[in-house]
C-alpha cells in the first residue's frame, strides 16, 4: 500500500511538471495575425496579456494593427474576452508590447508606432494609474525622422532604478535609458556587429553588469556586456546560441537564479524551427540544458516573451501552421532542467 501511494505521488509530481498549452488568441476572419505579446501581473492577482492584433490585410509587419488585451484570473489557464488596450493611431500600426511598473506602482506601456514602411517609426510610452482601464496620452521617446524598433516583452528595470528599453535601428542594437522613472530618456552607445544586429534582449547580471543578447546576420545570437548600466558596451562576441531567424528572450529562473534563454536554435539554418530553451548557471558564460519547446517539422515559432509567476514560466509566442495565432505555454521551472523530454 505504501509503495502504491509512493508511485501515485510520483505520478502526480510528473503530471505537475507537464507544460500547459493554449492558443490564447487564435486568428479568424479579419484577424490574420496575433503576435508579439507580453504579460504583466496586476495588483488584484490577475494577469494582463497585451499583444499585437492585426485586423486587416494579410498580417504583414506594416499592416493595420492595434494592441489588444485579455485578463486571466486563474494564473493563465483561462482568459476573458478580448478588449482594446491601445487603438491604432499610427499610419500603419502600433505593436511590440512592453510592460513595466513605475516606482509609484503604475503600469508603464512601451510600444512602436509605425507611420510608414520606412523613415517614421516612433517609440512611445503610456502610463495607467487604474490597472489598464485607461491610459495617459502617448509620450514619444525617440527622435523624429528615425525608424527604431522594439521587441515585445524586453524592457527591464535595474537595481539602481534605471529603466532599460532595448531597441535597434539600421543594424545597430542599443537601449533607451531613463533614470527618472520615464520622465526623460537618452540613447546608449550603439553596439555594432558585422552584418548587423537586431532585436536585443538585456538582463542585469549578479555582479551588476548588464548582458545584451542580440540577433545578428552571422547565424547566431551575439552578446555584449555593459559595466555602467547600459551606457556603453563591449565589443560583441559570438555565443553558443545558434540561429538568427528571430530574437532571443532572456529571463532569470527565480528558484535557481540561473539565466533562461529561449530562441530558434537552428545552426546553419534560416527557419524559425526548432524553438529551444537553454540554461546558463554562470550568467551567460556557458549554456547547458538545451531542450526544444517546439520542434514539429511543418511549423515555425517566434518572438518569445517570458513572465515568471511563482515557479512557472508563462511563455508567449506565435506560430505559423494554421495561421499566425498567439500561443501560451506554462512551463514549470523543473522542465528546463530535465535531460530528456
Amino acid at each position: 500500500m505504501n509503495r502504491l501511494m509512493l508511485c501515485f505521488a510520483i505520478s502526480l509530481s510528473a503530471l505537475a511538471a507537464d507544460p500547459y498549452h493554449i492558443v490564447v488568441a487564435p486568428v479568424g476572419p479579419n484577424n490574420p495575425r496575433n503576435s508579439e505579446a507580453a504579460i504583466v501581473p496586476l495588483k488584484d492577482g490577475s494577469l494582463l496579456l497585451g499583444w499585437t492584433e492585426f485586423y486587416a490585410g494579410d498580417g504583414a509587419d506594416h499592416g493595420p494593427a492595434r494592441i489588444s488585451g485579455k485578463i486571466s484570473k486563474d494564473k493563465g489557464k483561462t482568459w476573458g474576452d478580448k478588449f482594446t488596450l491601445i487603438e491604432n493611431d499610427g499610419g500603419c500600426n502600433v505593436m511590440e508590447v512592453n510592460f513595466l511598473r513605475s516606482k509609484e506602482g503604475n503600469l508603464m506601456l512601451f510600444y512602436c508606432q509605425k507611420n510608414s514602411e520606412s523613415g517614421d517609426c516612433r517609440v512611445m510610452m503610456r502610463t495607467s494609474a487604474d490597472e489598464a482601464k485607461s491610459w495617459s496620452a502617448a509620450k514619444q521617446l525617440s527622435p523624429d525622422s528615425k525608424y527604431p524598433g522594439l521587441t515585445n516583452g524586453r524592457s527591464i528595470r535595474l537595481k539602481s532604478g534605471r529603466i532599460v528599453l532595448e531597441a535597434w535601428e539600421n543594424g545597430d542594437s542599443y537601449c533607451y535609458l531613463s533614470d527618472d522613472d520615464g520622465v526623460t530618456w537618452r540613447e546608449s552607445q550603439r553596439v555594432k556587429v558585422a552584418n548587423g544586429s537586431w532585436e536585443p534582449a538585456c538582463i542585469e547580471l549578479k555582479n551588476g553588469d548588464v548582458l545584451m543578447l542580440m540577433r545578428t546576420g552571422n547565424g547566431g545570437q551575439f552578446k555584449s556586456i555593459s559595466k555602467d548600466g547600459g551606457e556603453t558596451w563591449t565589443a560583441p562576441v559570438e555565443t553558443p546560441l545558434k540561429g538568427s531567424a528571430a530574437p532571443v528572450s532572456i529571463s532569470r529562473v527565480p528558484a535557481t537564479d540561473d539565466l533562461l534563454a529561449i530562441w530558434n536554435h537552428n545552426p546553419g539554418g534560416s527557419g524559425r524551427n526548432p524553438f529551444t530553451a537553454a540554461i546558463s548557471k554562470n550568467d551567460g558564460e556557458t549554456w547547458t540544458n538545451f531542450r526544444n519547446i517546439e520542434d514539429a517539422p511543418d511549423d515555425q515559432w517566434a518572438y518569445p516573451a517570458v513572465t515568471w509567476l511563482d515557479a512557472n514560466a508563462l511563455l508567449t509566442y506565435f506560430n505559423y501552421s494554421g495561421g499566425l495565432s498567439l500561443q501560451l505555454k506554462i512551463l514549470p521551472q523543473e522542465w528546463f532542467y530535465a535531460t530528456t523530454p
